[in-house]
């Protein structure tokens, strides 16, 4: 199991140093549950630009993918989250990739990002106050991470550490009907 909050490696280190203060100052996180709804949240990407994810707006599912450069499961996951993506792409699913390194590693994030020729947008969650804008609101303290809600905002599978793409695809067949 790979837990970015402990992970060594400066790669790790702001988001190691973030989640510490959040926990610290905050208590124990949570990881939300299925039937939760995931909280809307800012994020900029790989280029600076800001997406806003709000779920619930009833347009399409949404599946966030928290990742760190330094996690060998990541990487091991992320051929086959770009082919899930360009196989649901026809559904409409939305797939982002929630760097939890931050934009201090750009270089890093940007190359791995490059190398895995990855096919849907790199987001870079952030400190704001004592606590990271996306990570933290949901829990995630383990790398990878996998929320799938649908477009009524709801979470409809969480996994972590050990994906299972399969079910996934099933939970957006389901979503998608």
């Amino acid at each position: 199991m790979r837990r970015w909050a402990r992970t060594a490696g400066t790669v790790s280190l702001w988001a190691s140093l973030a989640l510490g203060v959040a926990v610290s100052a905050g208590g124990e996180l949570r990881l939300r549950e299925p039937g939760e709804t995931l909280p809307p949240m800012t994020l900029y990407d790989l280029d600076g630009r800001p997406h806003t994810l709000a779920p619930g707006g009833g347009e399409v599912p949404m599946l966030l993918f928290f990742w760190s450069v330094s996690c060998p499961d990541c990487r091991e996951a992320m051929p086959g989250l770009a082919a899930f993506h360009t196989s649901e792409q026809s559904r409409g699913v939305l797939v982002w990739a929630i760097n939890v390194n931050g934009q201090p590693f750009s270089n890093s994030v940007r190359a791995y990002a490059t190398d895995m020729e990855l096919p849907f947008p790199v987001l870079y969650d952030r400190l704001e106050g004592d606590s990271l804008v996306a990570a933290d609101p949901l829990g995630v303290s383990r790398t990878p991470t996998l929320y799938l809600a649908g477009a009524d905002g709801k979470i409809v599978l969480r996994q972590v550490i050990r994906l299972d793409l399969e079910a996934v695809a099933r939970a957006v067949s389901v979503l998608a009907r």
